[in-house]
């Protein structure tokens, strides 16, 4: 199947990575599909030519705001041709322009696919475009209003009806679902993921970590839960980072909830202590070997110096010095 896709982008916020890595694992978003998406077509899909491509499209105006990821695939033993477009909003609220933005999406694909099929077939009556299924992938923590589809966006829209151009994209609110639901997900990596989106503060995280455990998550799926902890560590600004650290290097799959529930529970007590004992600088210096460590892992994932860099909140020069160690 032709690559229907386009020039590489950076990803640099940590959530966009911990998403990415997320989305690359094939049988994490083959139960996407099914345990969230929830379309009837999912069974239809031939597994064996589901591929993720490792570029991406972003939209020249949004560039700043998103991240995108792409799957290829056939339905009914190869004779069909689909595009997953998964748009990642990992903005705090809510955009209103979302289904004009899609229709760009799928306009770039279907012109790219057009662009590259064989000149002597594409003027042809038999000539199809591939099944292009948008989804949003929502996190945020405002009430998803925007509407699904695109005919709602035109002025007079009831009364012209089916004269309107529209499609309708499928949202998945990742805060959508409760811990009975994430737990019948097909893919015990997705269900340990979702339930770090699902969270909605840090107690919250703290008391539903312990519901899940990563005993049958295989070498791969362990990978990117442990680097799935780097990016919880940044964004609740853990200190204490050497028993997650411990655990990541011996790759021991068991325990790992009870790890992520006390390292959130010692975070407050070990920020107040050091403030009690006026070592400010501990505090600091905290951060920083947190975010050396955070440069590893990234480095880990075949991420460049620049997005290390702004993936870990670390100066480039910084970023060198620690890559250069890796290599020795």
């Amino acid at each position: 199947m032709d690559d229907l896709l386009y020039e590489p982008q950076d990803v640099y916020e940590p959530h966009d990575v911990r998403l990415k890595e997320l989305f690359g694992n094939k049988d994490a978003f083959v139960s996407f599909l099914k345990d969230c998406v929830k379309a009837d077509w999912a069974d239809d899909i031939d597994l064996d030519s589901l591929r993720k491509s490792e570029t991406t499209f972003i939209l020249q105006d949004f560039r700043k705001k998103e991240a995108d990821v792409i799957y290829e695939a056939t339905i009914n033993n190869g004779s069909q041709r689909v595009v997953f477009y998964v748009h990642l909003e990992l903005q705090s609220g809510v955009d209103y322009r979302m289904p004009y933005r899609m229709l760009l999406y799928m306009v770039e694909i279907l012109r790219h696919h057009y662009n590259n099929a064989d000149v002597n077939k594409r003027d042809l009556k038999d000539f199809k475009f591939p099944a292009v299924i948008p989804i949003v992938f929502y996190s945020g923590s405002q009430r998803w209003t925007v509407p699904t589809n695109l005919r709602e966006m035109f002025d007079s829209y009831e009364r012209f009806g089916d004269s309107l151009v529209n499609f309708n994209y499928a949202l998945v609110n990742a805060k959508g679902f409760d811990h009975d639901s994430i737990k019948e997900f097909q893919s015990r990596l997705l269900q340990i993921m979702m339930m770090f989106e699902s969270a909605g503060n840090l107690a919250e995280l703290q008391e539903i970590a312990l519901k899940y455990d990563t005993n049958n998550l295989n070498e791969e799926e362990l990978r990117i839960f442990n680097a799935a902890l780097d990016i919880v560590k940044i964004t609740y600004k853990f200190e204490d980072t050497s028993s997650i650290d411990e655990t990541q290097r011996s790759q021991n799959k068991k325990g790992v909830p009870g790890l992520l529930s006390n390292l959130i529970a010692n975070e407050n007590r070990i920020r107040a202590q050091c403030r009690e004992e006026g070592r400010e600088e501990g505090i600091e210096q905290g951060i920083v070997l947190q975010k050396a460590e955070t440069a590893k892992t990234l480095f880990g994932m075949g991420l460049t110096d620049e997005q290390v860099a702004k993936g870990a909140g670390l100066p480039i020069k910084d970023v060198k010095i620690i890559k250069g160690k890796l290599s020795q």
